[in-house]
């Protein structure tokens, strides 16, 4: 009788540990969802959607080629340059003539028309006994090459000019004479673009002037 109690103690008390055992086994733990999973449901509830990186625009940093940097004109004028040059003026008693040097400063293309300005404005006055014998009102209006011939125009107060028949041509030599040293022989003078008969009476101004030489008359120092 004690052995079979002893049986069945034993019998019971297997059962509990395995019971026991069954009790204490951890169960599994569930994987975590993954995040994109809470973020939709996190959209859906929202009711936006994240918005994608947005591309900075282009701009295209090479400098405008056509554009004038500051300061600095857009038409690059001509540089003035210094051009010695003969004058010739009458003395005081109209008799003879002589020749004066100047400075000209002037660009290239105007050095004609600005050594004729000066031969109008007349001698200084370190150049004693020298006269002028025009108006020192007369504009020089332009001076052009017509087939080797320079074609120079004045305006019509050259006109007023009292001048005899000597004093005519003495006016009409300077400016031949003035305009030979840039090689031009031959000289056409006109007024206001238009060629004149005879400007003051006395020489035939229809056609050019032959210049004389230079070397004839006294340079004044």
């Amino acid at each position: 009788m004690k052995k079979q109690w002893m049986v069945l103690f034993t019998s019971f008390l297997l059962l509990a540990l395995a019971a026991c055992g069954q009790g204490t086994t951890s169960p599994e733990e569930p994987e975590p969802a993954p995040d994109n999973i809470e973020l939709e449901e996190n959209e859906d509830l929202s009711g936006e959607e994240t918005p994608a990186d947005e591309e900075e625009p282009v701009t295209d940093e090479t400098p405008d080629q056509s554009e004038t940097p500051e300061g600095e004109p857009e038409g690059e004028a001509q540089d003035s340059t210094s051009t010695p040059v003969e004058l010739v003026f009458s003395d005081d008693q109209v008799m003879d003539m002589f020749r004066v040097e100047r400075q000209i400063e002037a660009a290239e293309d105007e050095v004609f028309v600005a050594t004729l300005q000066e031969w109008v404005a007349g001698p200084t006055e370190a150049e004693e006994g020298l006269v002028s014998l025009i108006p020192d009102n007369v504009e020089v209006q332009s001076v052009e090459e017509v087939e080797g011939v320079a074609h120079v125009s004045f305006s019509a107060e050259l006109l007023e000019t009292q001048a005899g028949s000597g004093t005519e041509e003495m006016i009409l030599q300077q400016v031949a004479m003035i305009m030979k040293q840039f090689g031009f022989n031959e000289t056409q003078i006109l007024i206001d673009g238009e060629s004149h008969p005879e400007l003051f009476g006395h020489i035939d101004t229809s056609v050019p002037i032959v210049a004389d030489s230079l070397e004839d008359y006294k340079k004044v120092e």
